[in-house]
């Protein structure tokens, strides 16, 4: 349901039941009826109030970001046999085209993302999207093999970012009960769309060539620039410990009329303001405090435990993602190239399942454990929706492992279900990995975001470059089986942080102040 209308709001008034401010407790549901959380003001300019249709092409519109991010970054895996064939003699460095990015990736989090935090989400949105669009037409340009790695480093910096800051721009305008569906929206149009452009890229570079195949998705991102200066505005808001909590201000602050806020009249939303490079004051003072905050959440167990769960899960989709084109197209399976994509479409019916599975429900999941806790919801109810995704990854990574170790024993299916269920079970970490930490930690999103996206990314790297002497030393069968041990260990961790997890953030309240308003 869309709450945007502050007339309409449910506000918590009594805050002996909102739980201890560091253990995450707070009032979900009053009476059947949700509270609002974050409390939204009075403000016009409030993010939280905007219209629904605004925020709609808003999240439409950093998916599409994130989905070309994604495709150029990562999605080469289907056409990089006519780009090796482009290097000759170069073929062992040509691997760099694949590898490097992630690792970039994951630099670019750790650079931009500190000025997300001081200068605002939408200067830095807009910066990495003009940064797409340069290295696009850098790597369409490139005439040797070490200018289109370079290029691809380079574009890899502007689409790290669109794993951190697009979905705290989607969980910044959303409230605590909507954002596991609005999350589950903004993968699901990131993937389904990326899903559809795996299929036609084999399509493209038959037919015009590998160059414009960068030159497509650079124009694309140019049109996604310019409606992104239109309608992308700035979603950071200032907001009090108690709003974040849903505790409503004192009553002489809420009973000015629309737009006013104790008696204290606001100007209106316009246009003008909305399409100002830089909305928020910058505070450039503060990033070494971003740099601390990161630090300081590599060392709580939680943040900690998702950053491995995400990374667990991230290392074997890139395991297959980077063996999957070789088992299939040799024998006995002998896939035609163009038969790649279709391989990879098959990302589009996990998103069909993730959608109403882990999206929509894990909000319902939230409703129905807070009901049980007398109204009250805590962070660690978003955690049973990993069980699924958990044990479907599990269970068809190993399938993947034996039939990719002894093909002439099993359907060609069995490759191509066992590497969309290990996408499966990514989208299902990487859900709870964001609402989890965004729910337990909301004053320290966007640092704690990038230790996991950021972390993950690093993981990958390493991981891609292990894949060949993993599968020399232990078969793809032995490879898969431990990567999804550790999976498994990783998912049944799960079930003590969901007792635990109160006690961690009270120790981690503590030990680093993370309740302080500092964002």
């Amino acid at each position: 349901m869309d709450k945007s209308d502050i007339s309409h709001v449910e506000i918590a008034h009594d805050t002996s039941m909102s739980g201890h401010p560091g253990d995450g407790q707070v009032e979900l549901l009053r009476g059947g009826e949700v509270v609002l959380i974050p409390t939204p003001s009075a403000d016009p300019r409030d993010p939280l109030n905007l219209p629904a249709w605004r925020k709609w092409v808003l999240l439409v519109l950093v998916s599409a970001y994130s989905c070309t991010a994604v495709v150029l970054a990562s999605g080469m895996g289907s056409i990089f046999t006519v780009v090796e064939a482009s290097y000759p003699g170069q073929e062992a460095r040509a691997s760099d085209l694949m590898t490097y990015p992630t690792l970039f990736m994951g630099i670019g989090n750790l650079i931009a993302m500190p000025f997300a935090f001081t200068c605002g989400r939408r200067p830095v949105f807009l910066a990495s999207m003009l940064l797409l669009i340069a290295a696009g037409i850098w790597c369409q340009c490139s005439q040797s093999l070490g200018s289109h790695i370079a290029g691809r480093n380079i574009m890899s910096l502007a689409a790290g970012q669109s794993e951190a800051l697009s979905p705290m721009i989607v969980q910044e305008i959303h409230f605590l009960h909507e954002r596991g569906r609005k999350i589950a929206w903004f993968i699901f149009i990131q993937n389904v769309a990326a899903g559809v452009f795996f299929v036609i890229s084999t399509y493209m570079v038959s037919a015009w060539g590998w160059r414009w195949w960068y030159g497509f998705f650079t124009i694309m991102n140019a049109a996604i620039f310019v409606l992104s200066v239109i309608f992308v505005s700035e979603s950071h808001f200032e907001r009090s410990e108690e709003a974040m909590r849903g505790e409503s201000l004192p009553d002489s602050k809420i009973s000015g009329a629309p737009g006013t806020d104790g008696g204290e009249q606001y100007a209106p939303r316009r246009w003008i303001d909305d399409i100002k490079p830089i909305v928020v004051k910058p505070r450039l003072r503060d990033i070494p405090t971003f740099y601390k905050q990161i630090l300081q959440g590599f060392l709580i167990p939680t943040i900690f435990w998702l950053l491995l769960l995400n990374g667990a899960h991230l290392g074997v989709y890139v395991f297959q993602a980077s063996t999957f084109s070789t088992i299939l197209m040799g024998p006995p399976y002998s896939f035609a190239f163009e038969a790649l994509g279709y391989v990879q479409a098959g990302q589009i019916a996990c998103c069909l399942v993730f959608l109403p599975l882990l999206g929509y429900g894990s909000d319902l999941v939230i409703k129905f454990f807070s009901r049980r806790n007398g109204g009250l919801y805590k962070p660690e109810y978003r955690l049973p929706v990993i069980i699924i995704p958990a044990i479907v990854g599990i269970v068809c990574g190993i399938i993947y492992g034996q039939a990719a170790e002894n093909p002439e024993k099993w359907s060609a299916a069995a490759v191509v279900i066992g590497y969309n269920a290990s996408f499966f079970a990514f989208l299902g970490a990487n859900i709870v990995g964001i609402t989890y930490a965004v729910d337990s930690f909301p004053t320290r999103a966007a640092p704690f975001l990038v230790v996991i996206c950021a972390g993950r990314g690093f993981i990958s790297f390493g991981l891609s470059y292990a894949t060949l002497p993993a599968v020399h030393t232990l078969g793809y069968d032995g490879t898969m089986i431990v990567e999804v041990v550790i999976c498994a260990v990783f998912a049944l961790i799960a079930v003590p942080v969901f007792f635990l997890g109160p006690r961690i953030r009270r120790f981690a309240q503590k030990w680093c102040g993370v309740d302080d308003k500092v964002n």
